[in-house]
């Protein structure tokens, strides 16, 4: 069995579509008062473009997400 931990944080793009970015093995006590800092951080830097549009224009949510997989054959 092999068991992962992510950190997804979620945005809102200019144009207002999900923008997800997912770090791999992030501490797992972080808090929102930890976490909301560093999506306005990157909100603030406004240095992503991809075609004119800012794929992390609004800091949204943020939730860990656990994957268990289990070898079966």
């Amino acid at each position: 069995m092999e068991k992962t931990l992510t950190l997804e944080l979620k945005f809102k793009t200019s144009e207002g579509k999900n923008k997800n970015l997912t770090l791999r093995n992030p501490a797992a006590e972080l808090t929102a008062s930890a976490i909301k800092p560093v999506m306005e951080t990157i909100v603030g830097l406004d240095v992503f473009d991809i075609e004119g549009v800012n794929p992390y224009s609004i800091a949204d949510s943020a939730r860990y997400v656990e994957r268990i997989i289990t070898d079966i054959l």
